[in-house]
């Protein structure tokens, strides 16, 4: 195998095989860890960011970022606290707090997708836009006590499964569909590798960033009303740092930060491989403040090997050609 094969073949399997031997060690370390107890509580612990991260890694993909996912999310939650405080009941609630994740997601991708704002500088002033929106919309009060319909979001089970996972699920089925299935899926790899040259190609470059955004948005909100239920709360501490966890896991899993290459399964063993050394290293009694220091080296190894296969993939590779034979003029050849 040549240096680039071995390369390509880490970045698609390398962090499955760091996740299994990740879980080998914290097996052997603690006879709790590998339980279906503490497996569900590691999905469930990361249900609400794998929600996320699945139209946050689409959006990567095509060489976009959205930073304000947290923001957002604690926006949703504030929106239908007020609304459930003012009388208007669970269903409308809901959707007055998914709207308002739809809307953001739409002005971002008007701005970002449509008019060609840069996506960091929109979706940072989205991060504290939002958030301070919240603050303002609560003045510093929590609403709480929403009852057992809307508990069943976030702490509810059907078939024995937590509610927050069965979405997660969901949503993962459907990413992987697009992803892989689906044009959209090769519509994201174009845009994100040469945005120019898909436009040529009839590709709809502004209209498929356009519903990514809309899709984060969504998400996001649902994440944020995800966590009240389970808080029973609208507090304005939800989403703290989530967007750093989303690209975490994203990065993580080998989608380029540049756009154009990236695998959501990748994705997904990142999601998880943050979760199980989050869980192992506290069902050992390491301190969290080492827990931030591996994640961090991991998230720089990846990072490492990114850049490397980028330059691999500039190396010009020597192609042997046929000797061209010399044109001889025929007889009737003019001198």
């Amino acid at each position: 195998m040549t240096r680039q094969q071995i390369l390509t073949w880490i970045q698609r399997n390398g962090l499955f095989f760091a996740l299994v031997l990740l879980v080998a060690i914290f097996s052997f370390a603690s006879s709790r860890f590998l339980t279906l107890p503490n497996v569900t509580v590691i999905l469930l612990q990361n249900a609400v960011i794998g929600l996320i991260v699945v139209p946050g890694a689409m959006l990567i993909l095509c060489g976009l970022v959205d930073l304000s996912v947290g923001s957002v999310a604690v926006l949703a939650a504030v929106v239908f606290g007020q609304a459930m405080e003012n009388g208007l009941g669970l269903p409308a609630s809901l959707l007055f707090g998914l709207g308002v994740g739809m809307l953001w997601g739409a002005f971002n991708g008007y701005l970002i997708a449509i008019n060609g704002f840069s996506p960091i500088i929109i979706t940072l002033g989205g991060l504290a836009g939002a958030r301070g929106l919240a603050e303002f919309i609560t003045q510093g009060y929590t609403t709480y006590g929403y009852g057992p319909e809307f508990a069943f979001l976030g702490n509810g089970k059907l078939l024995g499964v937590p509610v927050p996972i069965l979405l997660f699920l969901l949503v993962l089925a459907v990413g992987l569909h697009f992803w892989y299935r689906a044009p959209l899926g090769r519509h994201m790899i174009a845009i994100g590798g040469a945005k120019d040259t898909a436009a040529e190609l009839g590709i709809p470059v502004k209209l498929v960033p356009f519903w990514l955004y809309v899709a984060s948005g969504v998400a996001s909100a649902l994440g944020g009303l995800i966590v009240a239920s389970q808080l029973d709360g609208a507090a304005v501490t939800i989403g703290t740092g989530m967007e750093l966890e989303v690209l975490t896991a994203i990065l993580l899993g080998g989608v380029s930060f540049t756009g154009g290459r990236g695998s959501l399964f990748g994705v997904f063993f990142g999601l998880l491989f943050v979760g199980v050394l989050s869980n192992g290293l506290i069902q050992i009694n390491v301190s969290p403040y080492v827990e931030q220091v591996a994640i961090g080296a991991a998230l720089c190894g990846a990072a490492a090997l990114d850049m490397l296969y980028q330059r691999l993939e500039r190396l010009q590779v020597p192609i042997d050609k046929e000797p061209i034979e010399p044109v001889t003029q025929g007889a009737g050849g003019g001198q």
